[in-house]
């Protein structure tokens, strides 16, 4: 075997490099190659990225050249330039030789074959891969030495490569035979960042000829993914003929017609075996006017599922080639009416580069789930609009609802508990820590308590407020002197967990039992959560002993009062708000409500009374399935316990599930607010004479559009008679049912839950004589979800509910209320 490198004159080759500027066809300065020529030439198509046309010459590159060697391969031939490398071997089938005219059917492999041609081609590291199809090569002269070597030898090939294309070709060995050939040195002419929607700075394709035989060129094109992402802008290569040496250019103008990557292929139609010139080109389009944004997104956590989060910022700063103009922002997407644009600081701003605007924004989970939007700013970009994400997770949420505990007491100055053991004298405050105690936890927002007066030394009243606040003007529990009597009070609590007693005049003791909270809220709930709050349209009586016919409860006994709302409601009540009243007690004593359970009656009261009197008292009391009840066996019941012979009544004003019915209200407690008081005429004129109804309005401060019902607490002050008097929703029949029984000359108050109509308004009746009332509420009682607040979805308006209600609201059924009679002794 021998090695040759040749360095002779021969052999054209065309030469194509990148420069800066078009330019036109010139002379070349060395002559053409004259025969005899060694060289190869090599073109692949479809390979992708080294598709392109190469030449090898002695006169410009290294070539080295092999003959039978010790794989067998009749001719072996390589070239290398400064950046690329190709070889080829070719042999024919085993004992042949090649003849002049012959046209061969090749294939690749490893070492020659007995029966067809073997021709293996390959470039930069690219191997020409094994094709079930059979390329050619045609033989143009072949001529051997008396060994079988080639002397002199020119072929033209083609060959399929497999998956990745085609070769062709022209081989030349001390040939006399010309050939033309081409070079795309170069593989890809990348163009850089452009941007986008703009032309960009043009750059040149420079083609140059080589070679024996002159190369006409066609006509040249773009094609590929992304064609009109370039254009030709000027061409001085179609329709020439070039010869050796000469050049011509074609100017590619940038024309990024997207953002982000673009390529083309560029091809230029020439008569070479390759049949043309290619350059893959490719650019990155980008946008000359454009913000960046900080932080990126709107991002607002976890929130509770319909509340309002924290207002997030996202600021804009100008960043691109160009000033960028913004038009008003909007949302876009299916939960765009969780979020709200309260801020658009951006619309009809301009920025340059460093220049900034700022949106801001609320989120309002639509859905204890995750949610997301866009927030769409149009702008003069290419994109045309600059968009920034928005997300929120929304969690189930148990704010408002309500944790009945087993009544307890948290407060008895007789003995000191709770408080230093003395009468609270006047203008007396007393602090009572409430969370950590009685089963009320930290959780609690506003605590349901039973506070009692005894032995109060003149006429007065006891306000109870928040710790933390300013003691309101409104009264909690009035009272005469030397009375004992209880009334409900529902009260927020303090953020230090407590709440303040005040007392007017004189001195009193002050006894407090808790019977239950409303949670402020946390994420929840894998078990039992509170409950939601279900009322009836009007107070219905489930229980009234003065009918059963067998006189009064005796001392010491208890009833059960049930009431059922079938199968599917009945097992999710946790408790009954009612009004409980003790009548014609035989002596003085007092009642206590609970679940009725016989070995766990709480050692407190719900009210007490004096002989003869009748003593009504508001309460939630926590249900349990009646126990041997006859047909009410298993309904949702309390029990009642008396101290002394009584008849006992009881209205129910509604219900508290386990939060899982639909329709329930929630709770919102407020500082308690005087709404009514008719001996200045505020909320109602006058006072109420006998038969008297008054329709008393909500103020728009206190309702809402998810207002259904109010936590008031009345006072009836010195009627005139004992009488009776009834709160209930305006609009509907007035039930026969009691909220206060004040007797003549009597300060009283009373806890009343009662719904509202849907124009805000309740009726307070009045059975005798005349009396002043006052009102005031301490809560609301709200549609949970809620109604969502106006604008949301893109506009700017107030994020405030919107006043007016639902045109209809469902209330709960009056309940079946049981005939069953049944007295117990504890």
């Amino acid at each position: 075997m021998r090695t040759l490198r040749v360095a002779i004159a021969g052999a054209i080759a065309l030469l194509i490099t990148s420069t800066g500027s078009a330019g036109v066809a010139q002379a070349a300065e060395s002559a053409a190659p004259s025969a005899p020529y060694t060289a190869f030439t090599m073109s692949f198509d479809g390979w992708g990225y080294i598709d392109g046309s190469f030449s090898y010459e002695p006169s410009r590159n290294t070539v080295e050249i092999y003959q039978q060697n010790a794989n067998g391969y009749a001719l072996v031939m390589r070239g290398f330039s400064a950046e690329h490398w190709h070889d080829l071997n070719v042999t024919p089938p085993k004992g042949t030789r090649f003849v002049a005219g012959q046209t061969y059917q090749t294939t690749t492999n490893f070492s020659p074959q007995e029966s067809i041609t073997v021709l293996n081609v390959s470039g930069d590291g690219q191997r020409c891969e094994w094709s079930s199809t059979p390329g050619t090569i045609q033989v143009k002269e072949a001529e051997y030495d008396e060994a079988g070597k080639f002397t002199a030898f020119a072929a033209t090939f083609s060959v399929p490569c497999g998956w990745r294309g085609s070769a062709k070709g022209e081989i030349r060995f001390q040939s006399s035979a010309g050939y033309k050939a081409t070079d795309t040195w170069g593989y890809r002419l990348q163009m850089g960042s452009q941007p986008a929607g703009m032309p960009g700075k043009p750059q040149a394709v420079t083609v140059e000829a080589n070679g024996s035989e002159p190369t006409t060129f066609g006509a040249a094109s773009l094609s590929g993914s992304d064609p009109g992402a370039f254009e030709i802008s000027a061409n001085t290569c179609s329709g020439n003929t070039l010869a050796y040496g000469q050049t011509c250019q074609l100017s590619i103008t940038p024309k990024a017609s997207a953002i982000g990557e673009q390529s083309a292929l560029l091809t230029l139609v020439e008569d070479s075996v390759a049949g043309k010139v290619t350059r893959l080109l490719s650019l990155t389009g980008y946008d000359a006017r454009r913000a960046t944004a900080s932080p990126g997104y709107f991002s607002f956590g976890a929130v509770p599922a319909y509340e309002v989060s924290a207002p997030q910022t996202v600021t804009l700063t100008g960043a691109g080639d160009l000033p960028i103009t913004f038009g008003q922002a909007t949302l876009d997407g299916e939960h765009r009416t969780s979020f709200k644009i309260i801020n658009d600081g951006c619309s009809q701003k301009t920025l340059s580069t460093g220049q900034t605007c700022s949106i801001t924004a609320v989120a309002r989970p639509s859905a204890p789930t995750m949610v997301g939007a866009m927030l769409v700013l149009p702008d003069d970009s290419f994109a045309g609009r600059t968009q920034l994400s928005m997300g929120v997770n929304g969690y189930s949420d148990d704010g408002g609802t309500y944790y009945p505990v087993a009544p307890f007491r948290i407060m008895d100055t007789r003995s000191g508990k709770g408080a230093p053991k003395r009468m609270v004298g006047p203008g007396g405050l007393v602090s009572l820590q409430v969370t950590g105690s009685g089963g009320v936890t930290t959780e609690a927002s506003t605590v349901v308590l039973n506070v009692t007066v005894t032995g109060p030394t003149t006429n007065g009243f006891v306000t109870v407020y928040p710790s933390g606040l300013s003691r309101p003007t409104a009264s909690s529990l009035n009272f005469t002197k030397g009375w004992t009597g209880a009334n409900s009070v529902t009260v927020r609590v303090g953020a230090d967990g407590k709440v303040k007693f005040y007392n007017h005049t004189g001195s009193t003791h002050i006894i407090v039992d808790v019977d239950g909270y409303y949670s402020k809220g946390h994420e929840c709930c894998s078990g039992y959560m509170g409950g939601q709050y279900h009322p009836l349209s009007k107070p219905v009586r489930i229980t009234d002993t003065r009918t059963w016919g067998n006189g009064r409860v005796p001392r010491e006994h208890y009833i059960n009062s049930a009431a059922s709302w079938g199968s599917t409601i009945n097992p999710r009540v946790r408790a009954f708000a009612v009004s409980v009243t003790a009548t014609q007690p035989s002596s003085a004593g007092f009642l206590t409500a609970w679940d009725g359970s016989q070995d766990n009656l709480p050692n407190t009261s719900t009210l007490n009374y004096s002989t003869g009197a009748t003593v009504p008292n508001f309460a939630v009391v926590p249900t349990t399935p009646c126990v041997n009840c006859g047909s009410a066996t298993g309904w949702p019941s309390i029990g009642v316990y008396t101290h002394a012979p009584a008849h006992i009544i009881v209205d129910i004003v509604g219900f508290y599930d386990d939060g899982s019915l639909p329709n329930g209200l929630r709770f919102e407690s407020i500082a308690p607010t005087r709404i009514v008081d008719t001996r200045t005429g505020q909320g109602w004129p006058s006072r109420l004479g006998p038969g008297a109804t008054a329709t008393v309005p909500t103020p728009k401060t206190i309702a809402n559009a998810d207002t259904w019902g109010l936590a008031t607490n009345v006072t009836a002050v010195k009627p005139t008679s004992t009488t009776v008097m009834t709160i209930w929703p305006s609009g509907v029949a007035r039930p026969s049912t009691s909220s206060l029984n004040p007797r003549a000359g009597s300060l009283v108050s009373n806890a009343v839950q009662t719904m509202i109509s849907a124009e805000d308004k309740f009726n307070v009746y009045n059975a005798s004589g005349y009396t002043d009332f006052v009102v005031d509420v301490v809560g609301t009682f709200n549609l949970y979800p809620p109604s969502p607040p106006a604008g949301w979805g893109g506009d700017l308006s107030s994020v405030a509910p919107q006043p007016g209600h639902q045109a209809a609201r469902p209330a709960t059924a009056a309940p079946e209320v049981s005939a069953v009679q049944r007295v117990k002794r504890i």
